[in-house]
């Protein structure tokens, strides 16, 4: 269903809108998917580094202690 939402919403800004407005849309667009892609990447970082830390043989506990610094 969402993407059926963002098909609509961008055929209704490339009717609708100007040159300004599109360029506008588009640039958010970008910024959406480039937030998307560095929360991603920070989640599988933080994923990797817990592997690691699991097998270096840290307990949860101490893996909980370390990311709360």
């Amino acid at each position: 269903m969402d993407s059926a939402i963002q098909a609509a919403n961008e055929r209704m800004v490339y009717v609708t809108g100007d040159k300004e407005a599109i360029r506008a849309y588009e640039m958010r667009q970008m910024a959406l998917s480039d937030y998307t892609s560095s929360i991603n990447y920070a989640r599988e970082k933080g994923h990797n580094d817990i592997l690691e830390m699991l097998d270096q043989g840290l307990t949860v506990e101490e893996i909980k202690q370390r990311l709360a610094k």
